[in-house]
């Protein structure tokens, strides 16, 4: 009777530590995607934030010197920024309006001065 309440308890312990490792694995898969996909969006911002600049240090002539074709945006012919979904830019009086959407993820307004 003794032996059998052993292995009765041998057999709970190792059902739930296996409930309790399986979830552990599931919960770290999960957080390790996140955390991936998190960077990913980091990483975008920064290439939106390095192009503002640019754009903002080249400021003059921007429309004409911008060119958005093929999910590839140009400057004076040369690659700017890659895996843009859309782009527009317009011309006011003081500044240029763009607006940038890079992988389906990431959207952004902005003003530069002229």
């Amino acid at each position: 009777m003794k032996n059998s309440f052993t292995v009765l308890e041998i057999i709970l312990s190792v059902l739930i530590s296996s409930i309790v490792i399986t979830n552990t694995a599931y919960f770290s898969k999960e957080l390790f995607q996140t955390n991936k996909d998190m960077q990913n969006i980091e990483i975008l911002k920064l290439d939106l934030l390095s192009t503002k600049i640019f754009l903002q240090k080249n400021n003059l002539d921007l429309k004409k010197n911008l060119i958005y074709k093929y999910n590839t945006l140009y400057f004076k012919g040369n690659i700017l920024l890659q895996k843009v979904n859309s782009f527009s830019i317009l011309k006011k009086d003081k500044y240029y309006e763009v607006s940038i959407k890079v992988n389906s993820r990431v959207k952004e307004h902005w003003n530069i001065s002229i």
